[in-house]
């Protein structure tokens, strides 16, 4: 079968002097074969030299100009060796694989690059796998990390704090300044990635002024502003329980338990009006530490911004968690039944299903509770489904205001340094 060769060597201008090499075989499939030169050298001590990285894929070679080599004969002791000619135009003069010669007439490709860009470029090559070999061996061979020292966030945001995104973003920024300075200091130079974070950081810095004072000319109209909003917000609300009420698209709910719940949800959307109310006095407080907090950037402004609108909504969250309770639980109660009326019911302790054996008072009561539960279902679902929509709404906005800033801004840095963390960790 015919043996495909391909050799990606480096770049080396002709000169006077035969230059000795050390790569590694990547043997592929049977047929097919890529060789990696990684490290080069007038010294012939290369080809005697041991390190941590020796292995039987390891192969030595010379690279001459067509004069006498005085190492041709130590490529016996080799299981992997190349000769290289370049007198008129670089070709394979011996190559040694596994300790048995190639035939010449097997299909060589001779791929060159050059070694020192290679070396100090911080591309990552993601769709190019013989690149990024190459890459990583030649760091490798000259004792050089693959990735950057492992840097440990210093701040970690503590869980009953992950619902707000601003107490997220100033912990997320904290890191993104330490990993900044930690890097530089490590590798005395700016990187394209670190270049990148800088110019985020003064681009954010730069939209959030431009914002803010574009804003902030008259804080009393903006205040007024908002508690309109905030109404605006209520009345819809309330006008959806009225609805909801009702025939709500023509369904005929339990007139009972769906006035009860409607009900119930306006009292709880009264009580949070009641509060955003007696707080509305304090909102200027509020619009000032925005004043100040918003200089930080734009990405800080969506982080509180994203805030404010969760807890004006936080009521809509409630009524969400209440009638998803109560989902949860008749959906619970019916399952728990059928498997009464077979004549079976759940063993917490097997965590399993047992067949028990029931009276006909039993029975009668079950069939009633069944009924209730099932005549009741269609109405709590109906509140289920309409505030679960309002939630995915309110979760699209939030998300929407965060993507604008992400897009704008180094909200795009945490991702980076992000990643970066999780590289370095592994």
């Amino acid at each position: 079968m015919p043996l495909s060769v391909q050799i990606i060597l480096p770049f080396i201008p002709k000169a006077k002097n035969t230059i000795y090499f050390k790569g590694y075989v990547n043997f592929l499939t049977y047929s097919k074969v890529t060789i990696y030169i990684t490290k080069f050298s007038e010294n012939s001590e290369i080809l005697t030299e041991k390190s941590k990285k020796e292995s039987k894929d390891t192969i030595y070679g010379v690279y001459t100009d067509g004069s006498q080599i005085s190492v041709s004969n130590k490529s016996k002791n080799y299981v992997n060796f190349i000769i290289l000619n370049q007198l008129d135009e670089l070709h394979v003069t011996k190559l040694i694989l596994n300790g048995n010669e190639v035939d010449f007439k097997d299909n060589f490709i001779l791929v060159l690059y050059d070694y020192y860009k290679i070396r100090e470029s911080e591309v990552e090559w993601e769709y190019c796998d013989n690149l990024s070999k190459l890459q990583n061996l030649i760091l490798s061979e000259n004792d050089r990390p693959q990735s950057q020292d492992s840097y440990v966030s210093m701040l970690t945001c503590p869980v009953w704090l992950t619902a707000s995104m601003f107490i997220q973003h100033i912990i997320n920024y904290f890191n993104v300044i330490k990993w900044l300075i930690f890097t530089m200091r490590t590798d005395r130079k700016i990187s394209i990635k670190q270049g990148n974070l800088i110019l985020a950081i003064v681009m954010d810095l730069l939209l959030g002024y431009v914002i803010l004072e574009y804003l902030t000319q008259d804080t009393k109209e903006l205040s007024s502003l908002l508690m309109g909003v905030l109404e605006k917000l209520i009345n819809m609300l309330y006008s959806l329980l009225k609805w909801l009420m009702g025939a709500p698209a023509g369904l005929k709910l339990n007139n009972a338990f769906n006035k009860m719940l409607g009900k119930y949800f306006s009292y709880h959307v009264q009580l949070w009006w009641l509060f955003l109310d007696v707080s509305g006095e304090k909102l200027d407080i509020i619009l000032h530490l925005f004043y100040y907090l918003g200089y930080l950037g734009v990405t800080f402004q969506a982080a509180m911004i994203s805030d404010m609108i969760c807890i004006a909504t936080f009521h809509s969250y409630c009524i969400y968690v209440y009638a998803a309770r109560m989902f949860n639980i008749q959906i619970s109660g019916l399952i728990a039944l059928l498997r009464f009326f077979v004549g079976r019911k759940y063993n917490p302790l097997r965590k399993g299903i047992d067949s028990c054996e029931y009276t006909n008072q039993e029975l009668f009561v079950g069939t009633v509770a069944f009924t209730i539960l099932l005549l009741l279902l269609p109405t709590t679902l109906m509140y289920y489904i309409v505030f679960t929509m309002s939630i995915i709404v309110i979760g699209a906005v939030c998300f929407g205001q965060i993507n604008i800033s992400n897009s704008h801004s180094p909200f795009v840095c945490e991702c980076v340094v992000a990643d970066t963390f999780s590289e370095s960790s592994r």
